[in-house]
């Protein structure tokens, strides 16, 4: 998995634990919602977002919910690294340090 990859998720938590100590505005909404596609895209090789636009409605929901099953899986299948990675959403430990 690629350091951009580990990034965008650690990201990811940084927003599901900013929503969960307040409410988040709407630019933080849509930017954490641009992040999770991405997040969930990352685990379906050959779709960017840019692709994921292109496809039509039937296409795009079954390359979300593959995309989201994969993110699942991979976060029931890496629980260390689930672990660490919110550390660095919480900016306990830095991405690619301590890790």
């Amino acid at each position: 998995m690629t350091t951009e990859v580990l990034a965008l998720i650690a990201a990811y938590f940084a927003c599901s634990d900013l929503a969960e100590q307040r409410q988040l505005t709407i630019e933080e909404v849509d930017a954490c919602n641009v992040i999770y596609q991405n997040v969930k895209l990352s685990f379906v090789p050959g779709v960017d977002a840019r692709r994921f636009q292109q496809l039509s409605s039937k296409e795009r929901y079954a390359v979300n919910r593959t995309a989201y099953l994969a993110f699942h899986a991979w976060q029931e299948e890496n629980p260390s690294t689930v672990q660490y990675l919110e550390r660095v959403a919480r900016g306990e430990v830095a991405l690619g340090r301590d890790g």
